[in-house]
């Protein structure tokens, strides 16, 4: 009795290992509380910003990213989400929302389009957003990772540029490379990695599932 209980044990402990094939994860960053840092009217208006996403697995084993950006004055005149090297147009799909235009490349400092972003950056640029909430979002196989952001508008009179991006953002900074979860990590955003979900199909599972069950009932007809 005591080792059928065991093998009874071992199945469950092993079908708990399996990560999941739902997945959801949301965060945010704010300005008023310095998750945000930037310059302009964005950064000293009582109203502050806020950025936020949320990244889901979809049935076909790709992920929704989804981003809220919100600011109090003006214009987006381009966002920038950063990607790991080496990501590329055909990466993303149904792509929709306030944007015009997107390009993928390296953006950094010393680039008059860029000012104030605080080191360069590989990443994904959506232009020509309208209004104080830019909303957008796209599928792609890659993984979710913790990466940066950099947003502007025009000048802010005698404010200067708006622009903002995340805390997290440093000069030659190093990404975390903790596991997605709820939140922010050490204040940066989930992005798209250069690696492909390695969550198993549930088709797999089930293989699983059914092989391990079947190992303890081969196991029980031996015992009787």
């Amino acid at each position: 009795m005591r080792t059928r209980r065991l093998c009874v044990a071992l199945l469950l402990a092993a079908m708990l290992a399996i990560p999941s094939v739902a997945a959801a994860y949301v965060g945010s960053l704010l300005s008023v509380d310095g998750g945000i840092q930037g310059t302009g009217n964005w950064i000293a208006d009582p109203a502050g910003m806020s950025f936020e996403w949320e990244v889901t697995l979809n049935a076909d084993n790709s992920w929704h990213y989804s981003y809220v950006f919100v600011h109090p004055e003006g214009e987006t005149s381009h966002f920038i989400l950063e990607v790991s090297d080496g990501f590329t147009a055909n990466e993303i799909f149904n792509l929709q929302g306030d944007v015009g235009s997107v390009e993928i490349g390296e953006f950094g400092v010393g680039d008059p389009s860029n000012p104030g972003i605080p080191g360069s950056m590989y990443g994904i640029k959506f232009d020509d957003a309208s209004g104080l909430k830019t909303v957008f979002s796209f599928d792609s196989f890659r993984i979710p990772v913790w990466q940066d952001f950099y947003s502007k508008d025009g000048v802010a009179g005698a404010a200067g540029i708006n622009a903002a991006w995340n805390k997290g953002f440093l000069p030659n900074d190093t990404d975390p490379t903790a596991l997605a979860s709820n939140g922010s990590y050490e204040f940066h955003v989930l992005a798209p990695d250069s690696a492909t979900n390695p969550v198993p199909e549930p088709t797999t599972l089930m293989l699983l599932g059914s092989g391990l069950l079947g190992s303890l009932a081969v196991f029980r007809r031996r015992r009787k």
